[in-house]
């Protein structure tokens, strides 16, 4: 079979195109592993840090409402009237008006 003059340069023109594209999906491939490690190792430093801030969290005691001296209501009330009227001091007479 021959081809004619125009039918080889469009088969020269399709394996040019191919072989292109070929590359570029190469370079695309390379560019994407290259992304997933960057990932990966993002990963790993989050799970790093994740596990230390789980050691800390487990390293510090928690206060309990038990282990909190409750408050009497007594305490509770006479702290509040002390906020509310403050301490008793003695009055002096007020003068409103002049003296005659």
């Amino acid at each position: 079979m021959s081809l004619s003059l125009e039918d080889r340069a469009a088969l020269f023109e399709i394996n040019w195109a191919q072989q292109k594209i070929g590359d570029e999906i190469a370079i695309l491939n390379n560019r994407i592993n290259a992304q997933r490690d960057e990932l990966k190792g993002i990963l790993d430093q989050i799970t790093t840090l994740t596990s230390r801030i789980d050691s800390l969290q487990s390293s510090i005691p928690v206060p309990s409402a038990a282990s909190e001296p409750p408050v009497s209501p007594v305490t509770a009330v006479s702290s509040v009237e002390r906020k509310r009227f403050g301490r008793s001091k003695p009055r002096r007479p007020l003068s409103v008006g002049a003296r005659e």
